[in-house]
């Protein structure tokens, strides 16, 4: 796979999948912290798409977000681990020749 094309196609992962009487990622959530995650990548300049999904298979571990293509998993998402979410798709941009860094 070529670095442009990978650059394209790099996106966060935001499992919205509400169970009923189970846990879950939007019931754990993961709803509220999708404005949160988006304003922080604007305000550091990054232009990675935010892409909601029903279900990352991790309801145990929630909330859920995954970078992708075949990226990191972050589970049990807090306000405070956003951050960390962040600077893991830094390092990931980084390595892509048209990315920051």
């Amino acid at each position: 796979m070529q670095p442009e094309y990978f650059h394209s196609l790099l996106r966060l992962i935001v499992c919205i999948n509400q169970r009923i009487e189970k846990q879950s990622c939007a019931g754990s959530g993961n709803l509220g912290y999708i404005g949160e995650i988006k304003a922080m990548l604007a305000q550091q300049g990054l232009d990675v798409p935010v892409v909601e999904r029903e279900c990352l298979g991790k309801c145990e571990e929630g909330p859920v977000m995954r970078i992708a293509p075949g990226g990191k998993f972050f589970t049990k998402i807090n306000r405070r681990s956003l951050q960390l979410v962040i600077d893991e798709l830094k390092v990931v941009l980084a390595k892509q020749p048209d990315g920051p860094g």
